[in-house]
């Protein structure tokens, strides 16, 4: 049972003394509000003094005409003209979450309540541009690490009372604030339950990143892709509220997650809205084609160097095995190592302060590789294979991930089964894709075979030509 907060200025001071435990930013001051007796309670890092100071304590200084602690509350709660939005604690707990998360309390003598003063002044980092998500026109705003910033961004876009922002706190022991978002002209009302009540079932100490809750959201099992997409634009964002998605902001990361996520979703970006459709078909169908490449490539090279050389020219026979010879690894076992190996180069790179990160890409680069071939560790020619495909990898980074996996999967099962393997492997991809489990809708049906993969599929048809909008509304009642 949570305890409550007592009459008293003199055992609440020294409940929440136990609480804070002699903290640095732990702030307590006894002052007077209408010449009544009253406590001023904050986490100093976390809180504006000259906003707490303006725009709440001051309007309340030279006050007079209060007799009783009663009449303090009431007129706080339902009289004063400060603008905020009158909220009161009444246990600690309730007390202590406001206070770590920025908001200032006010105790009155006499009263068992504490009125919490929203005068937040933590510090946080200023809207940037999109680090992930380049774009040559639009927006140039992304996400920052603080929710209640990234909430302003959305309402400045999505301007009407149709969109639903819900708040909870998940984290037993850090009390994350996560925001849903979703919009009830697009959204169908038992999605939007779905997801709040998973959100509630979430069971976890602490939320540190938005990447922590998303197992509780997609429910995917046995896979390597997922329903679950991940933007740090907020056009983005709106764009996919507006498709009826579900939008989830965990307050301390700028990446936002977006629920259902399609599999076509991967190969589409913002500039495809802005361009021409002609040239943002084209450029869709290059990023289809790259994930093939990225993914089977490799596979494919060792299954047919191994088991039908006979498909390829003699010149280019001639070159692989003239390649090859010198190795002293069999082909496919050689091509995962090359894999293994640009992916250590590319965690090096990324973990390490940027100015090293450049230096292990040109060492690599340069010396390892030149070295490996010029010495007959690896040949040339599967090298060149590797790094294509390891390229193409990069035009689609929402699937970097099962990329990684699925090129390893395709090289050792088109190594040790020639061509059957790489059949035997396309069909475990397409066991993959249809095994999502995206709220119910096909993880790719969307965009085959759907009546909107005419107009915004693999092909996108100009603004006039559009078939109309698309939501998950729609979808549900068959229109």
């Amino acid at each position: 049972m949570k305890e409550k907060l007592y009459n008293s200025l003199e055992k609440n001071k020294s409940k929440f003394d136990d609480r804070f435990d002699k903290s640095a930013d732990y702030f307590f001051k006894y002052i007077k509000i209408f010449d009544q007796q009253c406590a001023l309670v904050m986490c100093e890092d976390l809180v504006d003094n000259m906003k707490l100071w303006e725009v709440f304590l001051k309007p309340l200084n030279n006050l007079t005409g209060m007799k009783t602690a009663d009449e303090i509350l009431d007129y706080m709660m339902n009289y004063t003209t400060i603008p905020f939005n009158p909220t009161t604690a009444e246990d600690f707990d309730t007390a202590m979450f406001f206070l770590t998360a920025g908001f200032a309390l006010i105790l009155i003598e006499g009263v068992e309540q504490a009125i919490v003063m929203p005068a937040q002044g933590y510090p946080a980092r200023g809207v940037d541009k999109p680090t992930n998500e380049g774009n040559l026109r639009g927006s140039k705003e992304s996400f920052t690490d603080t929710g209640r910033k990234n909430m302003g961004m959305i309402r400045r876009r999505i301007r009407g009372d149709n969109l639903v922002v819900k708040t909870m706190q998940i984290g037993s022991k850090t009390k994350t604030e996560v925001t849903v978002y979703y919009h009830t002209d697009y959204c169908p009302d038992s999605l939007a339950q779905t997801v709040v009540n998973r959100l509630k079932n979430v069971d976890l100490p602490m939320i540190l990143e938005s990447g922590y809750i998303t197992p509780f959201i997609d429910l995917t099992k046995a896979s390597v892709f997922h329903s679950t997409g991940y933007t740090e634009r907020p056009d983005t964002f709106c764009a996919k509220l507006c498709e009826g998605k579900i939008g989830i902001i965990v307050d301390g990361t700028p990446y936002a997650i977006i629920y259902p996520y399609f599999f076509h979703e991967n190969f589409i970006t913002n500039d495809d809205y802005t361009q021409r459709p002609y040239f943002a078909s084209f450029m869709r169908m290059i990023r289809y084609m790259a994930f093939f490449i990225a993914v089977m490539l490799p596979g494919i090279y060792v299954s047919i160097t191994s088991y039908a050389p006979q498909a390829l020219t003699d010149k280019l026979i001639f070159f692989i095995y003239s390649s090859q010879n010198a190795t002293p690894l069999p082909l496919f076992l050689e091509a995962v190592v090359i894999i293994v190996l640009f992916e250590i180069i590319k965690e090096a790179g990324l973990r390490l302060p940027t100015p090293i990160g450049s230096t292990v890409s040109i060492v690599s680069a340069l010396i390892i590789g030149d070295a490996a071939i010029n010495t007959g560790l690896i040949g040339s020619a599967i090298l060149i294979v590797c790094a294509v495909s390891t390229i193409a990898s990069f035009i689609i980074p929402t699937f970097y991930e099962p990329i990684i996996i699925l090129r390893i999967l395709f090289t050792m099962a088109a190594g040790v089964g020639g061509m059957a393997g790489l059949a035997l492997a396309v069909v475990f991809l397409i066991i993959n894709i249809i095994n999502v489990d995206s709220a119910g809708y096909g993880y790719s049906n969307l965009s085959f075979g759907s009546p909107y993969s005419s107009s915004d599929g693999v092909f996108r048809n100009s603004w006039r030509r559009h078939d109309g909008d698309f939501d998950l509304k729609g979808v549900e009642n068959g229109k």
